[in-house]
């Protein structure tokens, strides 16, 4: 599912952050509580992390 949106950062406590876009976080099912993997190198991936089996997001 190859999408492209511009995201802006903006400060949370003394952290930054972005937030998905809805239709990726549909597309992987992802709830709150669930985890993802932030890899940096020449590019910045992120993806889900790999649940384990009976792990489940808090509603």
């Amino acid at each position: 599912m190859p999408i492209q949106l511009e995201r802006t950062v903006f400060r949370t406590g003394a952290s930054l952050a972005v937030t998905l876009p809805k239709a990726w976080a549909r597309w992987a099912k992802l709830k709150p509580g669930d985890s993802v993997e932030v890899l940096v190198d020449d590019e910045l991936i992120i993806r889900v992390k790999q649940r384990v089996e009976g792990q489940q997001g808090t509603s």
